[in-house]
C-alpha cells in the first residue's frame, strides 16, 4: 500500500491524546494476519523440597509442582494484536502433531485467535521452549538451562505449498500480515526460501495490504516488503562478518539505508532506549524512545512494536505514527517483570499522559 508521506523532521515524538484515541478507536475493526515461527513457551515449577533419590538411577529426581504455557516467537506477536483490541488476528505456521502443538492451538484460541489456517502434522515437531524454574528450601525461584525442541530438518515442500494455500487463502479478507521468520537454521520453519519468496510476490500483487517482515538472520533477503530489524540485525544484515557487541545510532542510520536502498521499501530500525529510525523514500526519521525510571525486561519488546506498528497503519496512521505507537506499547511491555508481557489500549492512553508534554 501507499504510504502517506512523512515530514523531513529528524526527531519526532509528539502525539497528542485526541489523536491516539482516534487511532485505537479504529484497531477493533482491524484484520491481521501472523505468519511464520510459532513456538510453545513451557514453564515447569520444580519444587526440590519434594525431590528424591530415584530408584532407577543415581540421581536425585525433579518434581513438577506447577506447569504454565504460552504462545511464543509469532505467538507473542498475536498475544500482543489481541491485547491491543484488534478484531480479528489469524495465525499460519506450522506445528507437530504433539502434545505440545494441541496445548499451543488452545493458548493461542483462549487468547482469542483463529487458528483455522494452522498446519499440525506429524511429519514436523511443535517447537517448544521448555524452561525449568528451580524452588529450593528457601523458597527462591531460580530459572535453570533451556530445553529446546526444534526441527532439524527441511521442510517438506508438500507442507509449504500448503502453506501457501492458507496463506492465499486469508489473505483475501486481512488488512495487514506479519511475517516473524525466527528459526535459527534456515528453511526449517514457516518461513521457508520458497515461502519468502512468495510472501514478496504477495506483497507487489496487492498493494493495498501492508505487509512487514521481522527476522533475526534474514532480515537481508526480503525485497519489496517492509522490515523491522533490531539495530543489530540491521548491522549484521549489510555486514554479515560483523560480530560487535553495541551498534551507535550513526552505525543503525547507514544500516537502514543501505537496507532500504536494498529492499525498496520501508525500514523500521528499532535501537532499544533510543527509539526507533524510519527510513522511507529520502527521509530519516527519529522517533526517540520512552524514558523509564524503573527496571525493565526487553524479552518480547520487538514483537509488541510490531503489534502496534501494523495495527496502527492499518488503522490509517502514517509511518511515523505508528513508530510512536510501537513505542509506547514497547514502553508498557517491558515494565512487566519476568513474563513477556502485553499492553491494552488503556495502558497507552496512561503511558501517553504520563510523558512531559
Amino acid at each position: 500500500m501507499g504510504l502517506p508521506k512523512q515530514t523531513r523532521t529528524r526527531d519526532t515524538n509528539v502525539m497528542n491524546e485526541e489523536r491516539l484515541q482516534e487511532i485505537l478507536s479504529c484497531f477493533s475493526e482491524k484484520r491481521v494476519l501472523v505468519v511464520g515461527d510459532f513456538y510453545l513457551d513451557a514453564y515447569w515449577l520444580i519444587d526440590q523440597k519434594k525431590s528424591t533419590l530415584s530408584l532407577e538411577t543415581p540421581w536425585y529426581t525433579s518434581p513438577v509442582v506447577e506447569q504454565h504455557y504460552s504462545p511464543g516467537a509469532a505467538g507473542t506477536v498475536t498475544n500482543n494484536l489481541k491485547s491491543l483490541g484488534v478484531g480479528e488476528v489469524y495465525a499460519i505456521g506450522i506445528i507437530g502433531q504433539d502434545n505440545f502443538g494441541t496445548t499451543l492451538l488452545e493458548s493461542l484460541e483462549s487468547n482469542g485467535c483463529s487458528t483455522r489456517f494452522m498446519i499440525q502434522t506429524d511429519e514436523r515437531v511443535t517447537p517448544t521452549y521448555l524452561k525449568p524454574i528451580y524452588c529450593g528450601q528457601d523458597e527462591i525461584r531460580t530459572e535453570g538451562s533451556r530445553f529446546d525442541i526444534e526441527n532439524h530438518t527441511e521442510t517438506p515442500d508438500l507442507i509449504q505449498n500448503l502453506l501457501i494455500t492458507n496463506l492465499r487463502q486469508c489473505l483475501q479478507t486481512v488488512d495487514a500480515v506479519i511475517i516473524v521468520d525466527q528459526t535459527t537454521k534456515d528453511n526449517v520453519g514457516g518461513i521457508t526460501d520458497f515461502v519468502r519468496e512468495h510472501l514478496c510476490y504477495l506483497s507487489i500483487q496487492m498493494p493495498e495490504k501492508f505487509f512487514l517482515a521481522d527476522s533475526r538472520s534474514r532480515i537481508g533477503k526480503y525485497r519489496n516488503v517492509m522490515i523491522k530489524p533490531n539495530q543489530f540485525e540491521a548491522k549484521y544484515a549489510i555486514d554479515p562478518k560483523w560480530s560487535g557487541e553495541s551498534v551507535s545510532l550513526d552505525e543503525s542510520k547507514k544500516a537502514g539505508q543501505k537496507l532500504h536502498k536494498q529492499t525498496s521499501a520501508p525500514v523500521i530500525v528499532t535501537c532499544g532506549q533510543e527509539g526507533i529510525l524510519i527510513f522511507d523514500e529520502s527521509n530519516i526519521n527519529h522517533v526517540p524512545g520512552i524514558p523509564l525510571q524503573c527496571h525493565t525486561d526487553t524479552v518480547g519488546a520487538g514483537d509488541s512494536v510490531s503489534a502496534g506498528l501494523m495495527s496502527t497503519l492499518a488503522s490509517g496512521g502514517n509511518l511515523t505514527e505508528a513508530a510512536l505507537v510501537g513505542n509506547l506499547v514497547a514502553s508498557v511491555t517491558v515494565t512487566k517483570i519476568g513474563t513477556t508481557g502485553t499492553a491494552s489500549p488503556a495502558e497507552l492512553v496512561e503511558r501517553l499522559s504520563s510523558l512531559p508534554s
